[in-house]
């Protein structure tokens, strides 16, 4: 049914196009933050769930 339904629609290669170039922009974006960040920041995100006081206060002092 969904064969015949996208057969009539046309041609829909943009649909494919579109979600990949999403895909591909988000993921360049957040390797070269994951490269870029700070140190002081990755150590801090890492022990964040084994610290007891989850005081947030300073978080953006790392940023």
């Amino acid at each position: 049914m969904y064969k015949y339904i996208l057969e009539g629609a046309g041609d829909i290669d943009w649909m494919a196009i579109i979600p990949l170039l999403i895909f591909t922009t988000v993921f360049v974006i957040v390797s070269i933050r994951a490269v870029t960040a700070k140190k002081d920041f990755i150590d801090r995100m890492a022990n964040l769930p084994l610290d007891e006081n989850n005081s947030l206060k300073n978080e953006n002092d790392l940023i």
